[in-house]
Parts: structure tokens; sequence; C-alpha cells
């Protein structure tokens, strides 16, 4: 009796197939790093199976990682179940899961790849930029610049990562975990998408590869990178020494009630037109939003002259800084009449409609001539149906209740704008 028990236990056990799969964590096949604080881990590894049930210890998930989105597959093999415990690797005082996976292989006995993919957080990604631009004689505007492109990976998880390939991921991704709804910080460009030939000649060096996708844009950091848990910000070039042509726009943009009035009301203050870089995309693939720290070549020295952000840009795709507010071209706007009054519609109806007289002043006190743009925001009123009754030069309509009129502005001289909108 007793050895008929230990026969069929025997038999039982050869069913079942223990095969350790123990390795350190952080290591992975491929990694992806979303710039919502997550990454996408792949850890693969080939393991020799028994024919039968095989049971795998997979002691090298990340310490947090979202176990809801474990997915393991396995060559030629049927994955049967998946039990979780939590007496891994203890980091930051709290130990991490272990995996452990039941694998049914009807063929031989062989090495079969398995691969297990988890979302994970505590690592992240940021883009900033470098734009240089060239000098140029004294007083005219930057008409080309170098851009390089660094990218800094956060690596929070209290571990060291390894990967042999890493995918930077840039765009509106949405995530459900825990309940909540994460997505990407940094939004779609909103600019045109439309492509302009540029005639000067556009050397890239890069140092990533990069595919557009569905509604984001993948990044190819590169390949066998490590970053250090004792190091927790990595930086890699995205690419560099871009160069880029560079058009400077002076903008003097107001709302529809702004006033450049000094302290009473009784005097109008100057301010300065606002300098704004304009360039497109010189690379094959959408550059990621980022923040750009802009340079001034003086002699040997570049100096920090402005910050701002660039938006996720289309390959292509225009893009505009703002370096600050001019020094030498200064503007003021007053309102100068605003009124209500009547008047009868085409069915003889009593309607209500608004008269506003604008009169803008820009001073040039530079020694070269300038163009500038006036951008303007009309007042919504009634059905929000206005027209230009008259205006000191042409006018541009950009938006629903915006307008623009382009100017030339001599050296030391002024020029006024001055126009009456009708809303009704």
């Amino acid at each position: 009796m007793h050895r008929k028990l230990r026969l069929v236990a025997v038999l039982f056990l050869s069913l079942f197939t223990f095969v350790p799969a123990a390795r350190a964590q952080g290591g992975a096949a491929h990694l992806t790093v979303y710039d919502a604080g997550i990454a996408e881990f792949l850890e693969e590894r080939t393991i020799e199976l028994q024919s039968g049930v095989n049971t795998i210890e997979w002691r090298s998930l990340m310490p947090k990682a979202f176990i809801r989105t474990v997915r393991v597959m396995a060559e030629d093999a049927e994955v049967i179940r998946q039990d979780v415990s939590y007496d891994g690797t203890e980091v930051r005082s709290e130990r991490s899961p272990v995996l452990h996976i039941s694998i049914r292989n009807a063929g031989a006995p062989g090495p079969r790849k398995i691969q297990v993919d988890y979302l994970a957080p505590g690592v992240n990604w940021q883009n900033d930029y470098t734009l240089v631009l060239d000098a140029t004689a004294e007083g005219a505007p930057p008409v080309s610049a170098t851009l390089d492109s660094w990218v800094s990976v956060n690596n929070q998880t209290g571990t060291d990562l390894r990967a042999g390939t890493v995918d930077l991921v840039a765009g509106e991704i949405a995530l459900l975990l825990g309940g909540q709804q994460y997505r990407a910080y940094d939004e779609i460009a909103r600019q045109s998408a439309n492509r302009r030939e540029v005639s000067e000649s556009v050397e890239v060096v890069t140092s990533a590869e990069a595919a557009g996708l569905s509604v984001f844009s993948r990044f190819r950091l590169g390949r066998n990178l490590s970053m250090n848990a004792n190091a927790p910000i990595n930086r890699f070039p995205l690419f560099q020494r871009a160069r880029l042509r560079i058009t400077q726009r002076l903008v003097f943009e107001n709302e529809h009630g702004a006033q450049t009035l000094a302290r009473g009301g009784f005097q109008l203050l100057p301010r300065g037109l606002e300098v704004r870089l304009v360039s497109q995309n010189p690379t094959e693939a959408s550059m990621p939003a980022g923040q750009v720290n802009i340079y001034a070549r003086d002699g040997a020295i570049a100096q920090v002259v402005g910050q701002d952000r660039i938006p996720l840009t289309p390959p292509g795709g225009e893009f505009s800084v703002t370096q600050g507010r001019s020094a030498t071209v200064f503007g003021t706007r007053r309102i100068l009449e605003r009124r209500s009054s009547q008047y009868k519609d085409a069915a003889d109806y009593s309607r209500d409609k608004l008269t506003t007289k604008v009169e803008i002043v820009l001073t040039n006190r530079g020694s070269r001539a300038v163009e500038a743009l006036v951008r303007e925001g009309i007042e919504p009123a009634n059905e929000n149906r206005w027209t230009i009754l008259e205006s000191s030069s042409p006018v541009e309509r950009l938006s629903a209740n915006t307008f623009q009129i382009k100017v030339q502005v001599p050296a030391g001289g002024k020029t006024t704008v001055s126009y009456t909108v009708e809303t009704k």
C-alpha cells in the first residue's frame, strides 16, 4: 500500500517540473519610457522546458510592477497559470513581487523563449534643447542657429536599469492604472504640419532613431543602455548640431481692452515688443516638447538670452520661441472711442452694435528699420459679426476674434496704426 502511494506521488510530481529563472532586477530586453512617469518592461530569456507542466519562478519584476498589466508569452508552449507573491528583493523597505508561472509544454523537452511584459512606475523622461544663435552684424536680427536636443531619463525605481533597446514615447497616451487615467503632459503640436522648402542646407547629427505612430511619437534612444540607481538622472543626446534658418518677428499683441497706461491712467507707458524666433523642425521625425535655452554668441562666448518651450513639432512643422521683449522697439495702445448703438436688421428689428476706435504707436530707437506685427483682439459682442470700418494699414484676419496688421517702423522713427471696428 505504501509502495503504491509512493508510486502515485512520484507520477504526480513528474507532471510538474520546477524550473528556476533567477535573474537580477532591472534587466530588460526592451524598455519603453513614457513621459507620464511609467515604463514598459519586456523581459526575455531562454529556459529549458521539460515535457508536461513546468513551474517557473520569475524573480526579476520591478519593485512596484503593475501586476494587472503582466503579459506572459511562451514559445511553442501554453501559459496556464500566473501567481504572484511578495517575497522578492527588498527595495526601499518593500518586498518586490515574484511571478510564479505554470507553462504546459506539449512537445519534446528543449529550450523555449519566455517573455514577460508589464508596466511599472518610477521612470520618466524629459527633453530639453540648446538653441545657439549665430553671430550677426551690429543690430541685425539672427538668421541662423544650431539646435541640440538632450533627453533626461529619471530613474526613481531604486534599482539599476539595463536594457537591450530603449524607446521614448511622447504624445497623448491614455493609460488606466489603479482606476486613474494618466495622460502625457506634453500636448500634440497645434501648429500646421504643412512643409515648407528650406533653401539652406540642413545637417543633422543624430544619435536616436524615430518613428511616428498614430497618436504619439516613438524615439529609439539607443541600445545596450544602463542607468544606475545611484545616478537617478541620466542624459543622452537625441540629436546634435541641427542647422536651422531663423526668422525674427517683433510682435505687439493685445487683448481688446488693453491700454498701455501708467499708474493713474493719464500717461501712456511704452512696452517692448515681444521678440519671437521662428523656425522649422529640420529632422525627419517629430521633435518632442521640451524647454529650450537660447544663447547668443558674443565672440567666442555664447550667453543665455532667453528661455521658452518648444512644443511637440512634426517633421517640417513650424515652431516659435519667445526670446523676451525688445530693448529698441516699443509700442503704446489706447482706446480712443467705445460706444454702443442700435441699428435695424433686414427684418426691421432693432439690434445692438459696438463701435471701437483704437490707436497704436510703435517707436523704433534702433539704427535699423524693422517690420512689426500688430495682433489685436476683438471684443465679443452680440452675434460676434465684426467688420473693420477703417484702418491705416491692411488687415489680415487670423481667427474668429483676432486680426493682424503688418507695418514697417523706420530707424529712429515712429509708425502710427489706427483702426475702427464694428461688432454686431
